[in-house]
């Protein structure tokens, strides 16, 4: 499974959560794929999830993106099993 947003303001994440219908093991990746290209892009968080249903991603210091960001979210399928749904939080900023 994999989830994007894209930025069009000027914004601050503030968390990522992640549930599944069921305990999974699978693995999440949150990569930021960033509007100046390739070479900025970055690896946020990597986790592997074992016989969990939630994963909350809540960035250190103040994470923030600018238009035309896009932060994506993959969590793999190996087990086939519940459903995986996302929910990102962020805050408009001037």
């Amino acid at each position: 499974m994999s989830f994007s947003t894209s930025v069009y303001k000027p914004v601050r994440l503030e968390q990522i959560i992640i549930h599944a219908s069921v305990a999974v093991t699978e693995d999440i990746t949150i990569t930021l794929d960033n509007a100046k290209g390739a070479n900025y892009d970055t690896v946020l968080r990597k986790r592997s999830l074992s016989s969990e249903q939630d994963f909350v991603y809540k960035p250190t210091g103040e994470d923030d993106y600018q238009v035309g960001d896009e932060i994506k979210i993959a969590v793999t399928n190996a087990n086939v099993t519940g459903i995986v749904y996302v929910t990102c939080k962020i805050k408009e900023i001037g």
